[in-house]
């Protein structure tokens, strides 16, 4: 696919290109450049040693000039690499869509763990210098807040960004945290082990039995979960939590690529285990990675995954996800009879063979319609394609049996319709309906729609893009109408 980055707004995939042959990806990451091309990205390399090394300048130096917003994929970075990442790329005409201050945010413990507070264990942190432990003392008293006295207290050693699991006995757990020689020696080991690797100082945090289904990472983008899946240390576990409450604290955190690490403790409750940057988080072999990637390009182009107004949330029905709508399959969302409809599913239909003929733009495409509070998908609404040479767009709905009725159409077409004509290359926004279609008709009207005449045996309804309806909220984050 070809793709004009200054005319289409989409977002250029940096990775580590590979030291044997510097203008190709970094074996490692060779199937999610795929998938991000794939996805409508462009996507250049970077020198990754001699940014570690500290030549930035040199490592962005087969980045394109002036390609706007960049998202990074590639192996973690100490914060003040990072920063100085940035800053080369900024000399080039390129954005990191990911601030330096909101990687380290979301990299490094102390940046997360208030937001998270209530959902991960209690943690305590002490900075130092690589090579140079705390003194006991400085321990001892770190420990103290570590469960009820007279009782084993165990803990987690840890620094800013990473533990020592592998070497958990020597390096990473502490039976007790009373017993101050133990964690003197655990923590010193700990240390000693990291080298200059050391990140931020020590963290102590309360050891918490888990079940053992293992983890799952979960990827966000602008505060919605585009992809779940396995940690990448057990990929062949598979387990699915419960986001509720993790969803909140995402949001909440403000950052726009975060990955959340999950596991069910053995009381039942699904905990944040660790929080991290998503541009340095790996994925688990053998994942669909497409839908990660149709999130960043659209979410880096500056469209929304997510559209909301009072009680309607329109949800992007990207790529990947589209397939398996087309396909009836619920795709991961709550169908309110179960299932999509016939008419949602060719309507995804549609989108897919957009996306594969090149055709697809980012924000242009279709939308789940869903109660906003309680999650239920209750139809679907997009638009037949990007606006036209003389700006000329036109949407469409299908509302599920259960939910029709309850003016969740009139909704959505006033959320959509008024999004699109707020755009300035929008001059009209169109919705077609068969003449004795009158129920669609009366959709229109409320939405603000005004009848514009007969086109090609249909009524045809319109919107001028200097009346947008206000109150859309893009989020921190559209088919034909069965009008």
């Amino acid at each position: 696919m070809t793709v004009d980055l200054a005319a289409d707004r989409r977002p250029l995939l940096l990775f580590p290109g590979d030291p044997l042959r510097p203008r190709r990806p970094d074996p490692h990451f060779t199937a999610e450049a795929a998938a991000a091309q794939s996805a409508g990205a462009v996507t250049a390399v970077l020198g990754h040693e001699e940014l570690v090394a500290g030549d930035a300048e040199a490592a962005v130096s087969r980045v394109p000039r002036e390609a706007g917003p960049v998202w990074y994929r590639g192996w973690m970075l100490p914060a003040g690499r990072y920063t100085e990442l940035s800053a080369a790329l900024a000399d080039r005409g390129c954005r990191l869509l990911t601030s330096p201050s909101a990687y380290r945010r979301a990299h490094e413990l102390p940046g997360w763990y208030d937001t998270f507070r209530a959902l991960t264990p209690h943690s305590v942190w002490l900075p130092c210098a690589p090579g140079r432990a705390p003194e006991r003392a400085a321990l001892a008293g770190l420990a103290d807040g570590f469960g009820a006295p007279g009782r084993s207290r165990p803990l987690v050693v840890k620094d800013w960004v990473k533990s020592r699991k592998h070497e958990w006995d020597e390096a990473a757990f502490v039976p007790d945290a009373g017993d101050t020689d133990q964690l003197a020696a655990v923590v010193g080991r700990f240390i000693a082990l990291q080298e200059e690797f050391l990140t931020g100082g020590v963290v102590l945090r309360d050891f918490e039995s888990f079940d053992a289904r293992g983890e799952a990472r979960v990827w966000w983008v602008d505060g919605e979960p585009v992809l779940t899946g396995p940690h990448p240390d057990t990929p062949e576990l598979r387990p699915a939590p419960d986001l509720t409450h993790v969803a909140s604290a995402v949001r909440e955190l403000g950052l726009r690529f975060v990955t959340t690490d999950l596991a069910l403790r053995t009381d039942g409750v699904w905990r944040v285990v660790e929080v991290g940057d998503g541009q340095v988080s790996g994925l688990p072999a053998g994942m669909d990675q497409r839908p990660l990637f149709e999130a960043l390009v659209t979410a880096g182009a500056g469209y929304p995954l997510v559209l909301t107004s009072g009680r309607v949330a329109l949800r992007a029905l990207l790529p990947a996800t589209a397939a398996r709508v087309a396909d009836g399959e619920p795709a991961g969302f709550d169908w309110i009879d179960g299932t999509p409809s016939a008419a949602t599913s060719a309507g995804a239909g549609i989108a897919v063979r957009a996306a594969a003929a090149g055709h697809y733009r980012p924000g242009w495409g279709v939308f789940v319609l869903t109660d906003a509070s309680a999650g239920t998908a209750l139809g679907s609404i997009g638009f037949h394609g990007p606006p036209d040479a003389e700006g000329f767009v036109e949407i469409g709905y299908d509302l599920s049996p259960s939910a029709r009725g309850a003016s969740w159409a009139t909704d959505a077409t006033r959320l959509l319709a008024g999004w699109a004509a707020a755009h300035p290359e929008v001059r009209t926004v169109c919705a077609l309906t068969e003449p004795e279609n009158v129920p669609s008709q009366r959709v229109l009207e409320r939405a603000g729609f005004r009848f514009s005449g007969e086109r090609e045996g249909r009524c045809a309804y319109e919107i001028d893009g200097s009346a947008a309806p206000a109150g859309v909220n893009a989020g921190s984050r559209p088919r034909s109408s069965r009008s």
